[in-house]
C-alpha cells in the first residue's frame, strides 16, 4: 500500500505572541514526525491569531524568519508543511496606482514546505469579516506541486471552504488532496464540519481539515479537527483539547475513488 501519513497540529494561539507560538507549533510538529507524520498541517495564522491591534508589527515577508524556521524543520526532518500566516506585502507587489493606498499592506499566506524548501504559496482569496479590512486578497488559485509521490496539495484558507468554487477549481487542475487551514469559532463549528466534508465528497478527495483551540478576545474556538477520504468517511478526528490528530491516507484507494463514476467529466458547466 502506497500511503501518506498527516497531522493535523490542533493548537492553543496566543494572540500576537509570535515566537511564542512558533515555538510552541515545532514542539508539537517534533511529536507528529516522533509518530511518523509526513505531512503536517497547521492551523490559520497559527504564530499570531489574527494581530489586528499590531499586524505590521507581526507581518513578515515569505522571506522571513518564521518560513526559515520552518524550513529547517523540514530540512531536519524530511517532512512537508502546509499551514498559513500573515504576510507582509513586499513593496515591489504594490505598485504605482492611487488606489493603492486603499488596500491593505498584509496578505493571509497559505504556504506548502518540503525538504526544506518554500514549494508553493497561496494567498488567501475569500476574505471574511474584519479581515477585509486588514489583508489584501489573494489573485490566483491553483494546486501545489510536490516531489513526494509525485502529489499535488489543494491547500484552501478557513472561508473559502464555504465557496464550492475555491476546490473544485483546485481538483479540476489535478489536486490529489485538499488541505485547509482554519480558525473555526465555536458559533460556526458545524457549518464548518459539514462544508469540509462536502468539499471532499463532490471532488472525490482526501481532505486533511486542521483548525485551533482554545480562546481570544474574539471567541472560543472548540478544535474538531478531523482527516476524511474522498467518501467522506472520517479517518481520524480531534476532540476540544489540543493534540496532534494523525491519520493515514491510503493513495491507491484515493486514485480508486476518483475514478469511480465521472462526477467532474459530467459537468454541465454551460448550463451553471
Amino acid at each position: 500500500m502506497t500511503s501518506i501519513k498527516a497531522a493535523c497540529i490542533q493548537m492553543n494561539i496566543s494572540l500576537c505572541s509570535k515566537h511564542e507560538n512558533l515555538e510552541h507549533a515545532l514542539s508539537l510538529a517534533e511529536e507528529a514526525v516522533s509518530k511518523e507524520a509526513e505531512l503536517l498541517v497547521f492551523p490559520e495564522v497559527f504564530s499570531t491569531g489574527f494581530c489586528y491591534d499590531h499586524i505590521e508589527e507581526v507581518a513578515e515577508t515569505a522571506s522571513g524568519p518564521t518560513i526559515e524556521a520552518l524550513c529547517n524543520f523540514s530540512r531536519e526532518y524530511g517532512c512537508i508543511l502546509a499551514g498559513s500566516m500573515i504576510e507582509k506585502r513586499e513593496q515591489k507587489e504594490r505598485g504605482t496606482i492611487s488606489s493603492e493606498k486603499s488596500v491593505p499592506s498584509q496578505y493571509n499566506l497559505g504556504f506548502c514546505i518540503e525538504s526544506g524548501k518554500l514549494v508553493g504559496i497561496h494567498r488567501k482569496a475569500q476574505l471574511y469579516g474584519l479581515e477585509k479590512k486588514y489583508f489584501a486578497p489573494g489573485d490566483s488559485i491553483a494546486p501545489i506541486k510536490l516531489q513526494k509521490h509525485g502529489l499535488s496539495m489543494g491547500l484552501i484558507v478557513c472561508n473559502e471552504l464555504r465557496y464550492p468554487e475555491v476546490s473544485r477549481k483546485l481538483a479540476l487542475e489535478g489536486a490529489d488532496f485538499l488541505v485547509s487551514a482554519a480558525y473555526m469559532p465555536d458559533f460556526y463549528i458545524y457549518p464548518w464540519r459539514i462544508m469540509s466534508i462536502s468539499r471532499a465528497i463532490e471532488n472525490q478527495l482526501p481532505h486533511i481539515a486542521c483548525t485551533r483551540v482554545g480562546k481570544d478576545k474574539y471567541s472560543n474556538y472548540p478544535g474538531g479537527s478531523f482527516i476524511v477520504d474522498g467518501w467522506g468517511r472520517v479517518l481520524a478526528e480531534a476532540g476540544t483539547e489540543e493534540c496532534v490528530l494523525l491519520g493515514e491516507i491510503d493513495l491507491e484507494e484515493a486514485k480508486e475513488i476518483r475514478q469511480t463514476g465521472s462526477i467532474l467529466e459530467d459537468r454541465r458547466p454551460e448550463l451553471y
